[in-house]
């Protein structure tokens, strides 16, 4: 009996160690609404982003109204660091790098800050899937 329970009990904590350092999956469609106010000017990110994720790696691409291009970014337990390479499609679209920072709070949230190559001031993110 003791066997039995020390076996059941070291099972246990192998499947919890499993759970603890699985590695979360953003793969999927993501709503992105960012914003940066630096004096006067304010610039706004409301790209719909299609991630694709390949261990601690992210690829894919972001497209908005006005604006559209790769992402390329890790995801490392919690934290998440992506860059978007967006190019302008039409006025007043902004051509640049733009990089969030942020922390996977639950499945399907995602919260953070955002610098822009057309900025030198940082705003706050959040995406939902």
């Amino acid at each position: 009996m003791r066997g039995f329970v020390f076996g059941g009990t070291l099972a246990l904590a192998l499947l919890a160690a499993g759970a603890a350092s699985a590695q979360p999956n953003v793969t999927g469609i993501w709503h992105v609404s960012g914003k940066i106010v630096d004096g006067n000017q304010t610039l706004k990110a409301t790209p719909i982003c299609n991630f694709m994720q390949s261990g601690e790696r992210i690829s894919g691409n972001c497209t908005s109204s006005n604006a559209a291009g790769p992402i390329t970014g890790v995801v490392v337990g919690n934290s998440i660091e992506w860059t978007w390479q967006s190019h302008a499609t039409s006025a007043p679209g902004v051509q640049g790098m733009t990089g969030f920072d942020g922390t996977i709070v639950k499945a399907g949230l995602i919260k953070g800050t955002m610098t822009s190559t057309a900025s030198t001031a940082k705003g706050t993110f959040t995406q939902i899937r």
